[in-house]
């Protein structure tokens, strides 16, 4: 143990050196540390004189760089001193999923993002007007056919502006104000008067909502390319949808012609469903693509339609729908 005690300026020794490094991802909220494990030396086994000295620093870094078909990482101390280094070949390779320029232990870097997705509401169930028969006020016979959201507004335009934080490195809470529009494919048939066979065309108004929702993405590795998965609640906030009457007599018209023809009133609802999408990053910017199956709550009543006995027409006008979104969003 004191052979090195007795090595003096000028003798010939031989010596390797060994440089190790182990790679762990620190946990949101983990603190930072820069220590030292105390240096230790044992003699070496053999006639040989000799010894080895081993000592361990572990310290929170900053990766710089990485380059995972060579292995090599570079990074910055806690002092700002610029490393580069090979990792080794057993490192378990678990260990480097996700392992990126800009990580480190400080939790709040990257924590926060701001995004805009732009897209397609594809609804495949709901029906803005259910089947249903009753009379005009002046006593006409009139029957309503079903008639879905697709007959009407096809898909609908879905646009959303969102803000994320993430509280762990798989997990963040999100944020969205959206915005939903589409004319209608007019004019629409929804019936006829019976009296007159008179069939009843509308020009509808353009469906249109905005509303807030939120809820969590689960990121499956933080890498690249990052599938997740996650959901969404909200409210919404529905304008008024009205209808005009097309070359439809007066005593067949409903009389809801004469309330501005509105055929809903302005309401909220609900909405919620899970989403799935992935990331694609680019520096700080990454490309982004979410889908949802998102259920969204019915229409509201109109009083003339009640008194005409058609109060159950929107009874079926919630729907479930499977919006496809593209857009981008920045981290900070």
């Amino acid at each position: 143990m004191t052979r090195f005690d007795n090595v003096e300026v000028g003798d010939r020794i031989t010596a390797k050196y060994y440089d190790r490094i182990n790679v762990r991802m620190k946990s949101a909220g983990e603190a930072a540390v820069d220590r030292m494990v105390e240096p230790t030396k044992t003699a070496t086994p053999g006639a040989l004189p000799g010894a080895v000295y081993a000592a361990q620093r572990v310290a929170t870094v900053t990766v710089t760089a990485w380059d995972p078909a060579t292995r090599m990482v570079s990074f910055t101390g806690p002092k700002g001193g610029a490393y580069t280094r090979r990792l080794s070949e057993t490192l378990d390779p678990t260990g480097l999923t996700g392992l990126k320029a800009g990580d480190r232990a400080d939790p709040f870097r990257h924590r926060v993002t701001v995004s805009a997705l732009w897209g397609w509401d594809n609804q495949f169930s709901g029906k803005m007007i259910k089947e249903a028969s009753g009379r005009t006020t002046g006593g006409a016979p009139i029957n309503l056919t079903e008639t879905t959201f697709d007959d009407v507004y096809r898909r609908m335009a879905l646009f959303k502006i969102g803000a994320g934080y993430r509280i762990s490195p798989r997990s963040e809470v999100a944020v969205n104000f959206v915005i939903e529009r589409s004319g209608a494919d007019n004019p629409i048939n929804i019936g006829n008067a019976t009296a007159a066979n008179v069939p009843l065309f509308v020009n509808f108004d353009d469906y249109n909502y905005w509303g807030f929702e939120a809820g969590q993405r689960f990121f499956f590795a933080r890498v690249r390319f990052t599938p997740f998965v996650g959901y969404l609640v909200g409210i919404n906030r529905f304008d008024d949808i009205r209808g005009t009457f097309v070359n439809v007599p007066a005593s067949a018209t409903p009389g809801l012609s004469a309330q501005d023809g509105k055929f809903f009133e302005k309401s909220w609802a609900l909405s919620f469903g899970p989403t799935g999408g992935v990331l694609v990053g680019l520096g700080p910017i990454e490309v982004m693509a979410e889908t949802q199956l998102r259920f969204m709550g019915g229409l509201s009543d109109v009083d003339w339609l009640v008194e005409e006995g058609l109060r159950d027409i929107n009874d079926e006008s919630s729907r479930w729908s499977l919006p496809i979104l593209l857009g981008a969003r920045i981290r900070f």
